[in-house]
């Protein structure tokens, strides 16, 4: 799904490369950590933390007009996840350092804020989605996968150097909620699917740069 969006993303782009109101952005920022924590009882319990590191993203955004747009958009980022876990009177507290993979596939819908400097300009928006996360533990090879809904918001500055390109300043939040039924859960074994519920943080610092394309 993920090789199939990407495909989709660049051919748009040389499709379309001619049309007018048509920009390409390219995204980077540092995602703080995120807890986790889920206690059924005094012997069985999960908590942990997804580590901060770098996302990056790109989104094809088509404004139709100078102050609205709406932008497909992908966002990736590679996480460690130490967590300790028990289930069960007999069972000892365990400890596992996770490889937890996040993919954000995202709709957002864009309002610029034209100044009287026309080289800066603010923006500002929500996005909704998907977001896939696959995880695995390096003890057993154990792997699951898990796709929910998402949603996000954003607010920042782009600074246009010319005419055709420009560097983004952003604050970005995006969030997963975990529906009963398909939550991770850092089980025994390894990563399983069990009910639960729980919603996943993650707050960006970052910039980028966008392009406009066609004449």
């Amino acid at each position: 799904m993920k090789k199939i969006f990407l495909s989709l993303l660049i051919g748009s782009v040389a499709m379309t490369a001619t049309a007018q109101g048509l920009r390409l952005n390219v995204y980077g920022a540092y995602v703080f950590d995120d807890g986790f924590s889920n206690y059924t009882g005094a012997n069985s319990y999960y908590n942990g933390k997804l580590t901060g590191g770098a996302q990056l993203g790109a989104g094809l955004e088509y404004l139709a007009d100078p102050s609205y747009g709406v932008e497909l958009l992908y966002f990736y980022k590679n996480s460690d996840a130490p967590s300790n876990f028990k289930f069960g009177t007999l069972n000892a507290e365990k400890q596992e350092t996770f490889d937890v993979t996040q993919h954000f596939i995202m709709i957002a819908g864009n309002s610029h804020l034209h100044t009287g400097n026309q080289k800066v300009e603010g923006i500002g928006g929500l996005m909704v989605g998907m977001s896939i996360t696959d995880v695995e533990a390096p003890s057993t090879g154990n792997k699951t996968s898990n796709t929910n809904f998402a949603w996000g918001a954003r607010l920042g500055i782009d600074f246009w150097a010319s005419q055709k390109i420009g560097i983004k300043i952003l604050a970005q939040i995006l969030s997963a909620t975990r529906a009963s039924g398909g939550d991770l859960y850092y089980g025994y074994w390894g990563p399983v699917a069990v009910p639960d519920y729980s919603t996943m943080w993650q707050f960006g610092l970052g910039g980028g740069l966008t392009f406009r394309l066609g004449k």
